[in-house]
């Protein structure tokens, strides 16, 4: 049943992560309580969705986050649509309609899909709409979590998840964690050819046909080198944390990886990578992601300009696949920007008819 609430300030600003920043310069917002669970103390948490913010921002908040004036709604929204107290029908206006699909990558394609395309992204979305885990611990860094990933069923639901930031293994707990990094793990960069090397900077290649194997089998009973083969798969799951509608989780044959590292006397520690699709459409990019630690430093622009200039050794003309998520969209008007900002201080002495 979906419930409708107001979600007063967090008490402790200084403790929240980065995305929350938006909601805790507010004091009320309106939010739609989409799941409950029950906390080993006892205590009851509230998975809301913020109403007209984007997914990324949904959180688990706990009772005293809930204004006890709020109404609640007698009946689950019907076909997924929200309400917003204060509303005479209690639906949105047409302008929130237009923001709020926007925030979430609704696309109006889908109104016009077929039965069978509609149904399975109603699927999609009543399957990834509740995000359980929370935050990762990812090498030195614990990352709040923005979307649902699909891991398996027994780490799916838990709320904090330990993942080696060398071979991407998740584990359940921090001293299964602490062993690995210790005394298991020997894999100290991406299990792929090195491509690019600057200064501190290193990108491999890692072709997916070349590290994956059947889901089929147990984790538990993988050695060393069957680790290094689901790679590409663990990477996916991770990236999923972070992207909303990225549907490549463990079929990666058809992909390459480009995975941008950060180089120490430990090791490589991935920053963010991007994947291209072997295809007739002469994409020259299917997904890209920088983790947030990393985010605002270049490295989407440098990802973004590595897969043109990728594209240039192959003469292609290509594009990145569509739709692309709310920040790939502002990575890519950015990187553009400072592309044709450039062109034009070099060519400042000439005409724009010169210029053509």
């Amino acid at each position: 049943m979906s419930q409708l609430v107001t979600i007063s300030k967090c008490a402790d600003t200084m403790g929240s992560s980065v995305r929350n920043f938006q909601i805790l310069l507010m004091s009320l917002d309106p939010a739609c309580i989409l799941e409950t669970r029950l906390l080993e103390s006892g205590d009851i948490e509230y998975f809301v969705h913020y109403l007209e913010c984007d997914r990324r921002l949904d959180e688990w908040v706990t009772i005293d986050r809930i204004e006890q004036n709020s109404k609640f709604t007698s009946s689950s929204p019907p076909d997924g649509v929200l309400k917003i107290p204060g509303q005479s029908d209690g639906r949105l206006t047409r302008n929130q309609k237009r923001r709020y699909d926007e925030m979430n990558h609704v696309t109006s394609e889908l109104d016009t899909a077929d039965s069978i395309t509609q149904r399975l992204e109603k699927e999609h979305q009543k399957f990834t709409r509740v995000k359980f885990i929370d935050h990762i611990r990812f090498g030195k860094y614990e990352i709040g979590t923005w979307y649902f990933s699909p891991y398996p069923e027994e780490y799916r639901k838990l709320k904090y998840l330990w993942i080696c930031e060398f071979c991407l293994k998740y584990m359940k707990f921090e001293k299964t964690w602490i062993r690995h990094m210790l005394h298991e793990c020997r894999q100290h960069q991406p299990p792929g050819r090195e491509i690019y090397k600057k200064d501190n900077i290193r990108v491999f290649e890692v072709d997916g046909d070349q590290h994956k194997v059947p889901i089929l089998f147990r984790i538990e009973t993988f050695d060393y080198f069957t680790i290094l083969q689901l790679y590409c798969q663990n990477l996916c799951l991770l990236a999923k944390l972070f992207l909303d509608h990225k549907t490549l989780y463990y079929d990666v044959a058809p992909f390459l990886f480009y995975v941008l590292c950060e180089v120490d006397t430990t090791g490589c520690h991935i920053v963010g990578y991007f994947s291209k699709r072997f295809s007739v459409e002469n994409n020259n990019l299917a997904c890209i992601l920088t983790l947030p630690p990393f985010q605002r430093r270049g490295y989407g622009k440098f990802l973004i300009s590595l897969s043109y200039e990728l594209a240039k050794i192959e003469n292609l003309i290509g594009s990145p696949e569509k739709p692309l998520s709310d920040l790939g969209r502002l990575s890519y008007k950015s990187y553009w920007e400072k592309v044709i900002f450039n062109y034009l201080l070099e060519y400042s002495d000439s005409s724009i008819e010169e210029i053509r």
